[in-house]
């Protein structure tokens, strides 16, 4: 089936695009951490030390406005039954999965055993492949440098990402 179709058949104009790493590192296991935990998640470490909605303006002097949005995206903007598409690096695509719950959860034992990230979502994996057998796309999607960010219809990625047969 393709991406497209699914965002069709959900009445969704939008979806979210994310990485899965810390820095590039540790990314197969914290795909394993995802898939079997039915989590996405994401994390600053050493900065945003809390639940985002209670720590926003003291952990906002310290980061930058990317940043900034990416956490009130991942809190606050993405509701129940939107659509994530995670990436390892821009050139592969892990899984697609849709939010479950409604508010964003905080764990601090995930990111201080380095099992996870500690700003947690529920999902569940619309389709998930094995790290080994992610799907590689014809071209990288260069210029996606955030862990973060919405598609929408009139975005560049749009026609690309949609088609993808997931």
């Amino acid at each position: 089936m393709k991406f497209g179709a699914l965002l069709s058949s959900k009445g969704k104009d939008y979806f979210y695009i994310m990485h899965l790493s810390y820095n590039g590192d540790k990314r197969e296991k914290l795909w394993d951490y995802a898939t079997e935990n039915n989590l996405i998640g994401l994390d600053a470490p050493g900065i945003v030390k809390g639940d985002w909605v209670k720590v926003r303006e003291t952990a906002k002097k310290s980061l930058r406005k990317g940043w900034i949005r990416q956490f009130d995206t991942f809190c606050s903007r993405i509701q129940k039954g939107d659509m994530v598409m995670v990436f390892s690096g821009i050139d592969s695509v892990l899984g697609v999965a849709e939010i479950t719950e409604s508010r964003h959860g905080y764990d601090r034992s995930l990111s201080d055993s380095e099992a996870f990230f500690d700003h947690i979502r529920r999902v569940n994996w619309v389709r998930k492949r094995k790290y080994a057998d992610r799907l590689m796309l014809l071209k990288p999607l260069y210029g996606f440098s955030n862990t973060l960010s919405i598609v929408t219809q009139n975005s560049p990625r749009w026609p690309i990402l949609t088609d993808i047969d997931i």
